[in-house]
């Protein structure tokens, strides 16, 4: 190769390399829409990306997630892993306290979060993704705790830690200050009160997963709540839907009337439950919940406050040769919104709801019966209420 071709290489190399750094941003809009452009910018109230076009500036209220499709690159095991009070996680290779700030060590720079919001910090050993020890807590520790190593297990001793350094922990025992070497420790569990998850904004980073009630991002890094400053590289992903959602299969229904084909089937012990409908979570919790429907069913539920939408997706819950049909009808308060009937045709092709719940009192979803059709059982995944 010459000089000039191995210079032009370089340059492919180094502007594909930044190209990657970067990465595209896939923008989710509520209308079901996706714009894919270079992020800019994420503030309170919109986010900036440059797309092929021109630089677009979208709305916040109408952003569901935003997506960085990122270049994986081959990172070193987390060998120190932090959770906080309202159980978000991150994890990186080294930790230390200033002040009354944690600052974490990532493959991106630094991470900083409030020394109050942190729960518990594990040092993790080689190959180990969840320390050991937490099987062993006590159940109402009376103090902050130190976790020893132990040859055989983990000892937990009762103090309060005052410092976490490069070298050493300092902790207060008896009212004595004593610093412990790092290397004994395996990790600390603060005497702190568990939170529930804010419900707001999903963020997923490189190394972990938080909430949070604002988010704002730059090149310059990611800000969460105005307290928790992380690289801006380490930005996988927001998931703004998760805070404005309202699964179904979390409402309880208002009323339930269920007819069978066979109205007598009902009274038979035993299959009142098989025509009830039910919520089918997956056993690995991911993945969203499926409530499984059968005819004849009218289902009512009170609108949560503020909801502005209501979607879900329907198939039917036998195979795809069945001729089974069935029709599904959404009402919201006294006005039909929505009919479809689903039969053959639609197999493996989901039928979407997506229907304006704005100012609204109550929804009602029907399964019914087609005349003259035995029917079946449908399937409804993703139904939720968005704020």
């Amino acid at each position: 190769m010459t000089g000039r071709g191995l210079v032009t290489a370089i340059v492919l190399v180094l502007a594909v390399s930044a190209r990657a750094d970067d990465g595209d941003a896939r923008v989710e809009q509520t209308d079901g829409s996706v714009t894919r452009g270079t992020l800019l910018a994420v503030d309170t109230d919109t986010v900036t990306l440059t797309t092929t076009d021109a630089k677009q500036v979208v709305p916040l209220a109408k952003v569901r997630r935003i997506v960085l499709d990122q270049t994986t690159r081959a990172a070193s095991a987390p060998t120190v892993k932090i959770v906080l009070v309202d159980g978000g996680e991150v994890s990186g290779t080294d930790l230390l306290q200033e002040g009354g700030r944690i600052v974490l060590t990532t493959a991106q720079g630094k991470l900083a979060l409030p020394a109050e919001r942190v729960r518990r910090v594990a040092w993790l050993a080689p190959a180990e993704t969840e320390p050991a020890w937490v099987a062993g807590l006590p159940p109402k520790p009376g103090s902050d705790l130190l976790v020893v190593r132990r040859e055989g297990g983990a000892e937990f001793v009762e103090c309060a830690i005052a410092n976490i350094g490069a070298d050493t922990i300092s902790v207060v025992l008896d009212g004595e200050t004593i610093p412990v070497k790092r290397a004994k420790v395996a990790g600390i569990e603060w005497l702190r009160e568990t939170t529930e998850p804010t419900g707001g904004t999903v963020v997923i980073v490189r190394g972990g997963r938080l909430q949070a009630e604002s988010v704002r991002w730059s090149p310059d890094g990611l800000v969460l709540d105005d307290s928790i400053r992380i690289p801006a590289a380490s930005l996988r992903s927001i998931d703004y839907a998760a805070g404005r959602t309202v699964p179904l299969a979390t409402i309880k229904a208002e009323q339930v009337d269920v007819e069978p084909f066979f109205g007598g089937l009902r009274e038979i012990p035993g299959l009142v439950s098989f025509f009830a409908p039910r919520t089918i979570v997956p056993p690995s919790g991911e993945g969203p919940a499926v409530l499984l429907v059968r005819p004849q069913t009218v289902l009512t539920y009170r609108v949560p406050a503020d909801s502005r939408r209501f979607h879900a997706r329907v198939e039917r819950d036998v195979p795809a040769t069945a001729t089974a049909r069935i029709d599904v009808v959404l009402m919201i308060d006294d006005t039909e919104v929505f009919r479809q009937r689903i039969d053959a045709a639609a197999a493996g092709k989901p039928v979407a709801i997506d229907a304006d719940v704005s100012g609204s009192r109550r929804v009602t979803l029907t399964v019914a019966f087609v005349p003259g059709d035995i029917g079946c059982g449908v399937r409804i995944t993703g139904a939720a209420f968005e704020k």
